[in-house]
């Protein structure tokens, strides 16, 4: 059982940001670190200890340190490392340069005078465990299985709380976006102002492809969906309530599984669809047009959007200044290919 809404659903995070997507890695850096990877200057490589996946400031991170966090990622957001060759190494670099950057943003954090009680990140850890369906036992147990202790999800926590009020910090003289300045981004961008397509879902989360064709036979040959939802789903936090998602936009949902769900008719079953939380089987339930807003309709989206552009650019000079002078020194084969740049959406 993951401690998350299924990751191809973006409504779980630790410290709520709305800001921006990055993928799976931003999963874990979008509260930390703005989404942004910044310019990482590359020293030298001949100096790292055997072992060394990188070293930033008087901090060598290790490669079991490394995969401790992996570990972690993997409980908190579903994380999975690919088991193509490709995917392994392009898995290898990317969470390195992630990890990297967390802990340049959590020097400058320091730097701030930001610090985080330990009731504040216990409350967190609190709702974290209730909001998934489990128990505070279960909830250690599990993180025992994985190598993990309490401690370790406490400082994840911390880091999220500290990430955020740093951003806070570093982007608070930017103006708020007049009504104005909405009028024209929304008469300049008239013919996207249009509600999308949000359609009713539910879906069944399995381990194996082979396990899923048996779900999706079985569903496409009259089984209740729900039932088969509360006998084969191992997430947790829509078994109990027939695998619905409830209303959901294709942005709402990993791609290649927005891709399956928005292709299919009403009354549907489709899948297997593979995601980071595993084999997916899903159905759609009613399916609600989108139609024309008008301004009054997406003023308020429209502000959002616009302090969000404005503070992450913001940011994003910020974290750059930081991490060029941090001179990340990275293992070769730990080193991102684009350690001057950063990470794409989707990446």
């Amino acid at each position: 059982m993951k401690l998350q809404i299924p990751g191809f659903v973006r409504r779980w995070t630790v410290v709520p940001s709305g800001l921006r997507a990055q993928g799976v890695l931003a999963a874990v850096l979008v509260a930390i670190a703005g989404g942004s990877g910044g310019n990482l200057a590359v020293r030298a490589l001949h100096e790292l200890p055997a072992g060394a996946v990188f070293r930033t400031g008087d901090t060598v991170v290790s490669q079991e340190q490394l995969q401790q966090r992996v570990n972690l990622m993997e409980l908190l957001y579903g994380v999975q490392q690919p088991s193509d060759p490709a995917g392994t190494d392009r898995f290898r670099r990317s969470v390195a340069k992630a990890v990297a950057v967390s802990m340049i943003v959590d020097d400058a954090a320091r730097g701030a005078g930001i610090v985080i009680a330990d009731k504040a990140a216990g409350d967190q850890l609190d709702k974290i465990v209730s909001d998934n369906g489990t128990d505070r036992k279960t909830f250690v147990q599990q993180l025992g299985a994985h190598g993990l202790s309490e401690k370790d999800v406490l400082d994840e926590v911390k880091r999220q709380q500290a990430g955020a009020r740093l951003f806070q910090q570093a982007t608070a003289g930017v103006k708020a976006t007049t009504d104005a300045d909405a009028q024209h981004y929304y008469d300049a961008n008239r013919a996207q102002m249009v509600s999308p397509e949000q359609r009713d879902l539910a879906n069944i989360v399995v381990s194996s492809a082979e396990q899923a064709q048996l779900v999706a036979q079985q569903a496409r040959s009259g089984a209740d969906f729900p039932a088969l939802a509360g006998q084969y789903s191992i997430d947790g936090s829509t078994k109990g309530n027939g695998g619905s998602l409830g209303k959901v936009t294709a942005s709402q949902l990993d791609a290649a599984y927005a891709k399956a769900a928005f292709a299919a008719p009403s009354g549907s079953v489709f899948g297997p669809v593979q995601t980071q939380q595993g084999w997916n089987v899903g159905r759609v339930g009613a399916v609600h047009p989108g139609s024309p807003m008008s301004f009054d309709q997406v003023k308020d989206a429209v502000k959002t959007k616009l302090d969000n552009d404005a503070k992450l650019k913001v940011w994003d000079g910020f974290l750059v200044s930081r991490i060029k002078s941090a001179k990340v020194e990275y293992a070769p084969e730990y080193l991102p290919p684009d350690p001057d740049a950063p990470p794409a959406d989707g990446q």
